[in-house]
């Protein structure tokens, strides 16, 4: 009982997050072992494991194949100008910096603080 005890402390569940006092913790430990004794795992049966097999591949047969959406021929166009004026504009903005830097003589300097 000591054994199970300290494998469910070591688990690092609900009793070993939380403060209580050790009355609670005695009575939750106990209900804690009475609950494992009782809960034993199970197997379904071989009959319910083929059934839901067969069902599930009856559903997926009946389904009607998964297509994705692809956006309409004008909306690609517009995502595709989009995306290309999007990239331009920080090349515009270095060009103008560079062409103003030269006509002026002196780059700006990034104020310092």
């Amino acid at each position: 009982m000591d054994a199970d005890r300290k494998r469910m402390e070591a688990r690092g569940g609900y009793l070993a997050q939380h403060p209580m006092g050790p009355a609670t913790r005695e009575s939750l430990m106990v209900l804690a072992e009475d609950i494992e004794r009782v809960l034993v795992p199970v197997q379904p049966a071989p009959e319910f494991r083929k059934g839901l097999r067969n069902h599930l591949l009856a559903v997926m047969g009946d389904s009607v194949g998964v297509r994705v959406a692809r956006p309409s021929e004008t909306r690609r166009r517009v995502l595709i100008v989009g995306a290309t004026l999007g990239s331009l504009v920080p090349l515009c903005g270095v060009a103008a910096y560079l062409l103003r830097s030269r006509w002026v003589g002196n780059p700006q300097q990034a104020a310092s603080h």
